[in-house]
This record gives structure tokens, sequence and C-alpha cells, in this order.
């Protein structure tokens, strides 16, 4: 049988754990965590990161002809009600959340605005230890905390692969509360929007939550992060008690480093 919630602050809603293909009449309350285009040959493809109340996550698609249909309502950090769906295997490699399965809209999907009083948070923090150890699945992505550390300088890496003649490429380090470090490379326009945050930041300390990154190795076979098109955020030092938790750890007075651009970056 398929577990259904019967709390009543769900309304009757099913788990996202519970999702499946093997059933086509779905209904859920869900939390939207991220949302970001995509584009797919000639068209584009809207997805999404949902959360219920029970803090699992699963991906969601709205395919191009569909997704006039639903923009406006699918505000990140609203809680919805979606009913009438398809449930698909996740066919890439990497997984945003380690779900295996993905919600896909259909002409006839109902979404509606909900009030909801929980005011949880969706993290997948991984332990740096965990990660430079390589046992964390490289496959699916992960969420990551810690004080930004040794700020390299942002810089236009030449490329006659991308559109523009290349890319922005930016990276620093992460520590955590056992000192360990862990490298973290951002390219592209999140990492010209990670530069200008941290240049114009209020405080010497700053702890960075990045949400829906990748793991790869470097050229040193050094276990890093790095972001994803679109579907990773960042946050610095957001309003939350991890935030609180590891200012206290990391004191005010720790020396600013000093960042500079390259003369030759593009702006």
């Amino acid at each position: 049988m398929i577990p259904f919630t019967s709390d009543p602050c769900d309304g009757g809603y099913f788990r996202i754990a519970s999702l499946n293909p093997n059933m086509g009449e779905w209904s859920v309350s869900v939390k939207i965590l991220n949302c970001w285009s995509v584009s797919r040959g000639t068209g584009r493809e809207l997805n999404m990161i949902l959360g219920d109340e029970h803090f699992t996550q699963i991906q969601a698609v709205v395919r191009d002809e569909l997704i006039d249909n639903y923009l406006s309502r699918l505000i990140i950090d609203e809680w919805v009600s979606i009913k009438n769906f398809d449930v698909s295997r996740v066919n890439s490699i990497l997984r945003p959340v380690p779900h295996r399965f993905k919600i896909v809209f259909r002409s006839d999907t109902l979404v509606q605005s909900i009030n909801m009083c929980s005011s949880r948070t969706y993290f997948n923090l991984t332990e740096f230890v965990s990660i430079l150890s390589g046992i964390v699945n490289p496959n699916i992505c992960v969420d990551v905390v810690g004080k930004i550390v040794n700020v390299r300088e942002l810089v236009f890496v030449p490329s006659v692969e991308h559109s523009q003649g290349g890319y922005f490429e930016l990276y620093f380090d992460l520590r955590d509360t056992e000192c360990i470090h862990l490298e973290c490379r951002l390219t592209g326009d999140l990492a010209v929007e990670f530069y200008d945050l941290w240049k114009h930041r209020s405080r010497n300390t700053v702890i960075c939550i990045i949400k829906f990154v990748k793991l790869e190795l470097s050229q040193e076979h050094r276990w890093r992060c790095t972001n994803v098109t679109g579907s990773t955020r960042i946050m610095l030092n957001p309003d939350l008690s991890i935030t609180d938790e590891m200012l206290c750890w990391n004191p005010e007075n720790d020396q600013v480093p000093i960042i500079t651009r390259k003369e030759n970056a593009m702006e």
C-alpha cells in the first residue's frame, strides 16, 4: 500500500517519498525550493525542486508548451498543492536531489497556492570530510555550508565553445567547524553574482550556504564543489540558526582577504 499522509496539516496529500510511476492520480502539498529554465533544442523546459512537510525533495518538470500556463503560480519559497501529474524516472546521470523519480506536469495538472504555517528549511548539508574522502555519491547534488576564506580573483576564461567567447570563473574555499577546507569553483553568472556579493559584504566573517552543487575532481584529484547552471543557489549570512552558530565560532575580527579583479576580465 502506498503511504498516505493523515496529518491534518497536510490536508490528505501523498508524501513525496511515496511517489512512483505505478500510479497516475497523485496530489502533493509542497514548497517550491528552486525554479530555473533549461534550453532543450529549439524549446525550453522549466525545472523545479519541491519539498514536502517531511523534508523530502523531488525534481519537477514543466515542458515548453505548458510553461506559460503555470509560470505565474510557481514562485520560489511559496507553498502550493499540485494535482494530476505523471511520475517518471530521472534519466540524467546527475540528479539535483536523491529521489529517483520526478514530477512531470500534464495539460490537466492543477496548481493552487496554499497557506502553510511551516517555516522549515530544506538543506541536505554534507560534511566536508565525507566529500573529501570520496564516500559521497558525485551523481547527486548536495548542500554545503562554511565560512568563506581564500577568495581568489574573478577571471574571464576564453572558450570557443561558449557563445560569448568564454565564461567567468571564481575559486574560493569554505571552512567548516573542524577547520577542514573545501574548494569551491563557480562559473558563469553565478561567479559574477558571488563576487559582487562578497565585494559588498557588510562584515568580515561571511557564512555561505550553497545549495544544489555537484561534486567534481580537480586536476589535483581532490574533490571540490561546483555549480550546476540554473539550479545552484548561494546564500551569504542567511537569517538562520546555523548561520548564528557558525558566526559565534568564527569571530568578527578575522582578517579580510584582499581580492582584485583581473584587468582583462570582461565587464
